[in-house]
């Protein structure tokens, strides 16, 4: 530190052989680095750019399997069956309200972000969707299609859809985290999981509000 001069790899020494400085400072960061015993860096799984690409993937995946469901074919005894049971919720829905809306979309939401089991229980849940729209197009002789675009018209539904993408996307980099670096990859992204639930729930909540309020206009 002192001389310049180039040492030898010599724990035991104290002093500098060739001008007596002391190597009390010096040491210490020489045998971590002949040890390895150097803090590692936090592992980064994703940047943030594929991050979004694979968000937007997700998000036109919803969309294509709820498009599906509402463009499948419904009998007519199945939309009248589908339409009492969507009038039970509706029911349930005036005597609980806004806990209710938020509540049961959390709950889908926060199972989506299971790695492999999330993104098909979501399917299941966004191809039901659209079924519904399609038992509505049989009994109000209305083109499922056109309910199916309507929905996008309220901000609840484009809220919803993206804590549902973004959810989805999350499991996918839950499962690449562990195929990466298994148990330190895993421990690294799930610390981003949690701000992702925590951004899911915001956006699930005000969806909630928007969607009580158009409820209660109406």
């Amino acid at each position: 530190m002192k001389c310049g001069a180039r040492l030898l790899a010599d724990e035991s020494a104290r002093f500098c052989p060739f001008c007596g400085a002391s190597l009390d400072v010096q040491l210490p960061y020489e045998r971590r680095l002949e040890t390895g015993t150097e803090p590692r860096r936090a592992l980064r799984v994703a940047t943030l750019r594929n991050r979004v690409l694979v968000m937007l993937m997700a998000f036109v995946l919803c969309i294509a399997i709820t498009a599906v469901g509402a463009v499948s074919r419904v009998e007519s005894s199945e939309a009248h069956e589908i339409i009492g049971e969507f009038d039970k919720l509706e029911e349930l829905l005036n005597d609980v309200g806004l806990q209710f809306i938020f509540g049961n979309n959390l709950m889908y939401c926060m199972i989506m972000f299971v790695p492999a089991l999330g993104p098909y229980y979501g399917s299941l849940v966004l191809y039901s969707t659209g079924k519904v729209l399609a038992a509505l197009g049989v009994t109000s002789g209305i083109n499922p299609l056109t309910l199916f675009f309507s929905l996008f018209i309220y901000p609840h539904a484009w809220l919803e859809y993206i804590s549902y993408s973004l959810a989805i996307s999350e499991s996918f980099w839950l499962i690449y985290a562990i195929i990466k670096d298994r148990s330190r990859g895993l421990r690294s992204e799930l610390s981003t999981a949690a701000k992702v639930i925590a951004i899911c729930a915001v956006l699930l909540l005000l969806a909630a509000f928007a969607e009580m309020y158009l409820i209660t206009s109406s």
